[in-house]
């Protein structure tokens, strides 16, 4: 079926070229750009109509729905570091992701029509009329590259084998491939290298512009996921968009490694970024970059949907976003949040959490727990990012600076490279330099002399049974008939082991702690997946992600999370938070919810499905085979 879905709304550019960042169009289809068809050459002719074009590739109003809720809900929610547990929102949280579910087609429009749309039309254009030289010709390129580069390795980490489109008016003719990740990875390394040789050595216009050293640093994060899975070439396959083996790109998990060192060595070395604190880069409303900043998502505000949606997502209350505050019962998921020394400098930006006070820009303090907590169900709020500041244009669209790619990230690779390079995910590494030039930087409090890049917890995963409450006695799953969590708590009871109250303590988790709410957690959690399936799988059944707070009763002034209890118990990761009245019948719409680790796993949903109706968009048969076109890649006769 060869459908042409690469729909451009005409736009006749003269001196208001402007007006291309907020032009899209009215059709809904996947691959739907954001830039004007029919452009005419002969009016681009300003090096600033061709950055109005590229600014567009890093927060426009196509990419905005990547921000609005996909980047959270999945990276975040589904890698278990944000407890929600909200319709669409929730099911990635628990697990239940299914091709139904509304924000996959949001993240798929942005990453294909936002991104990587917008950046082939900037790659095909002619510049014959621009009035600037070839060096800067070259650098606009290159920077599209860039950005084309990073969409296929998000599309390819989130889908699997995925369409490769390098020219979105020929692949509009045809109908499109699935093709393989070893395909995809080759173009994306074709990309970062071209943008590498092409980008500046500092940002020549503003400090969006990214550098050599963003191309750099996305080909560390390239190569340390291709390192991490050539370690286990003998994957389960049983999922149809995998389809990847890494032996066809025919490098060694050694010499991965080595280039992630090589590359993350020179952006270090390089002294252009220097690691600052999480109050100076998260403490404050941000949009220019910060000292660490390598590369970042830059929204610039305006009207409903064109600017970030994130803070009115995530602020606990309107008095943390003007207009709108839908994050109450949004919040860090406790094991993550329990894993932070109190005197950790980070968890007081990453999250709220008693006896803190928090202020809003306003000047108005409020003490969380005293006053910040009425009518909430989870105890330690979001607040990366979300600052509460006045002025902003309109609630739905904020101005605001979210890095891709920062100094510490490029020290972590490093640190990671050199633990993995012996090929043993589980042995004790004493080296921990990078790690602790991170932690000694963020006022962590802490450092390490030695550490696993995973280490399972000890505990073990036991049923409820025979565990006696008040004066019942329960046996099951956490909600099982006759528990009522509005009266019944086995909080601190010693005959149920609970993952809960152990501490993790491998390289998996400073990454977590490190980078929280920031958008790579999925990213780092497949690494784990591809050394080692059992360990990916038993991380998730490690976490406690039934943490549901309640306050404890006969508490008129509560401040300290003791006068806060658990709702839902920990068995296995499954549970039911089930509402029930007061006497302990449920209410006819009652809530039954469930947390399916070994659903997701068994089905092999480590790769998203599909959003409903991609294929008929796109034109691909989703589930058949996916072509290996890596030589076709490699010598440029890819024809889409």
């Amino acid at each position: 079926m060869k459908v042409n879905n690469f729909k451009y709304k005409a736009l006749a550019l003269g001196l208001g070229a402007v007006s291309l960042l907020s032009t899209t169009s009215c059709t809904d289809d996947f691959l739907d750009g954001q830039i004007p068809d029919q452009v005419s050459a002969a009016n681009m002719t300003s090096e600033e109509h061709y950055r109005q074009m590229l600014d567009a590739l890093y927060g426009g109003k196509k990419v905005v729905e990547y921000d609005a809720k996909f980047n959270w809900v999945f990276n975040e929610g589904a890698a278990g570091n944000l407890y929600n547990v909200y319709q669409d929102e929730g099911t990635a949280f628990k697990l239940q992701i299914k091709e139904s579910n509304s924000i996959l087609a949001e993240g798929f429009r942005a990453i294909y029509g936002g991104i990587i749309a917008t950046a082939n039309r900037i790659i095909h254009m002619d510049m014959s009329a621009a009035e600037f030289g070839e060096e800067k010709k070259a650098e606009i390129i290159a920077e599209a590259k860039l950005m084309r580069a990073y969409a296929h390795f998000m599309a390819t980490e989130y889908w699997g084998a995925v369409p490769l489109i390098l020219d979105t008016d020929k692949s509009a003719k045809d109908t499109k491939p699935l093709v393989t990740r070893a395909t995809v990875y080759a173009a994306v390394e074709k990309d970062l290298q071209d943008a590498e040789a092409g980008l500046p050595d500092v940002p020549a216009k503003n400090t969006i512009q990214p550098t050599k050293w963003a191309a750099k640093g996305l080909l560390a994060k390239l190569y340390l996921t291709m390192a991490a899975c050539k370690t286990n070439p003998a994957l389960k396959t049983g999922n149809a968009n995998f389809n990847f083996q890494c032996s066809d790109l025919g490098y060694t998990s050694e010499a991965l490694y080595d280039s992630v060192i090589v590359h993350t060595t020179e952006i270090i070395n390089s002294g252009k970024f220097q690691l600052a604190t999480h109050n100076a880069m998260f403490g404050t409303p941000q949009y220019d970059n910060s000292p660490e900043t390598i590369l970042a998502w830059h929204y610039v505000g305006g009207g409903w949907g064109e600017g970030s949606q994130y803070q009115c997502q995530m602020a606990r209350e309107s008095d943390w976003s003007p207009g709108a505050g839908w994050g109450g019962g949004k919040g860090l998921c406790y094991t993550l949040y329990n894993d932070f020394n109190k005197t950790d400098a980070r968890l007081r930006e990453v999250c709220m959490y008693a006896n803190q006070p928090y202020y809003t820009v306003k000047g108005q303090e409020y003490i969380y727990g005293k006053d910040l907590m009425d009518g909430i169900g989870v105890l330690n709020n979001i607040k990366k990012f979300v600052w509460g500041a006045d002025g902003i244009s309109h609630f739905m669209s904020h101005r605001a600076r979210f890095d891709i790619l920062r100094l510490s990230q490029v020290y972590m690779m490093r640190q990671e490279a050199n633990m993995l390079k012996n090929g043993d995910y589980a042995a004790e590494y004493s080296d921990m330099s990078d790690l602790n030039a991170v932690l000694t930087a963020h006022d962590a409090n802490y450092t390490k002399t030695s550490m696993a890049y995973y280490k399972a917890l000890e505990g073990k995963l036991v049923n409820i049974e025979n565990v006696k409450v008040g004066s019942e006695t329960y046996s099951s799953r956490n909600g099982a008939e006759g528990f009522n969590p509005l009266k019944d708590r086995v909080v601190g009871n010693t005959g149920v082991e609970m993952y809960h109250t152990q501490h993790r303590a491998d390289f998996i988790q400073e990454l977590r702690k490190e980078f929280a709410m920031e958008g790579q957690a999925w990213f780092d959690l497949k690494r784990l997946y591809y050394m080692t399936q059992e360990g990916a799988y038993h991380f998730l059944k490690e976490q406690d992600r039934a943490c549901y707070m309640v306050q404890a009763p006969n508490v008129e002034d509560p401040k300290e999370e003791a006068d806060y209890d658990r709702q839902a118990l920990v068995n296995d990761i499954t549970w039911q938070r089930v509402d029930r009245n007061e006497d302990g019948i449920k209410n006819p719409s009652g809530q039954e919810e469930t947390i399916d680790v070994d659903g997701f796993h068994n089905n092999d949903t480590w790769f998203l499905p599909f959003p409903a109706d991609v294929d008929v968009r796109l034109g691909i048969a989703v589930g058949s085979p996916a072509q290996n076109m890596v030589d076709a890649v490699n010598n440029g006769s890819y024809p889409y």
